[in-house]
């Protein structure tokens, strides 16, 4: 079976242009239907009282701080950032608005198959289209350290999962899988996670992968 290689991962980003069109491979027209779901889940986590403060978020495999620019900056007061390629975390200081910079406490330069989020910290932990890079077990730890969320905290995955009665797939150009529904949940349930809220993204081609929102908590909160 392919596994992840992650110099070859990397190799791979570092080769991407720093902008939009690169962070979302050749699809940037999937920005604006992208950002709009991702805020109104988090309008519905709100209502829901499952996330009720909004002091600081992690952006996961930020790239140039899309998802920080668009999402989390309007909603939180503090953003921390952190993508295993340097070349975008310099890129994001030209991308995001001198008043945004001003809110991004941290950028760190490092792959999620070694980082720890201080515990504590994080009211929502954002990880969008990075966990296939990830290998099973990887994802499992990073997963794991994640758990330090704030009280009434949450760790959101957005991603890609196959089409239904499909295998996982290995994608040789950026050295990803793409998993199936099921293992992606057995997954976040052997980290010690909940999902606690479920939610396919509408409004995209439907030439594209299913795109899945999982909002957890951990398994010991819920």
């Amino acid at each position: 079976m392919d596994e992840v290689n992650y110099e070859k991962a990397y190799q791979h980003w570092s080769s991407v242009t720093s902008n939009v069109e690169g962070m979302l491979g050749g699809y940037e027209r999937l920005h604006l239907p992208d950002v709009n779901y991702s805020k109104k889940l988090l309008d519905e986590l709100t209502k829901k009282k499952l996330l009720t403060n909004f002091k600081r978020a992690l952006d996961c495999g930020c790239g140039i701080g899309r998802i920080t620019k668009h999402l989390l900056l309007p909603t939180f007061t503090y953003v921390d950032m952190v993508d295993f390629a340097e070349t975008f975390i310099e890129q994001s200081n030209a991308y995001i608005s001198d008043e945004g910079n001003s809110r991004i406490e941290n950028k760190f330069v490092e792959s999620l198959h070694t980082f720890k989020p201080e515990k504590g910290h994080y009211d929502l932990i954002w990880i969008q289209w990075v966990i296939g890079q990830l290998s099973d077990v990887d994802l499992t730890n990073f997963l794991r350290r994640c758990q330090g969320i704030t009280n009434n905290g949450c760790i959101v995955i957005k991603d890609n999962v196959t089409r239904q009665d499909e295998e996982r797939i290995f994608d040789q150009n950026d050295n990803s899988w793409t998993r199936p529904l099921s293992e992606l949940r057995l997954l976040i349930e052997n980290s010690g996670l909940n999902i606690v809220l479920e939610r396919r993204q509408l409004f995209f081609p439907k030439n594209i992968f299913p795109v899945y929102m999982f909002v957890m908590k951990p398994s010991d909160v819920t």
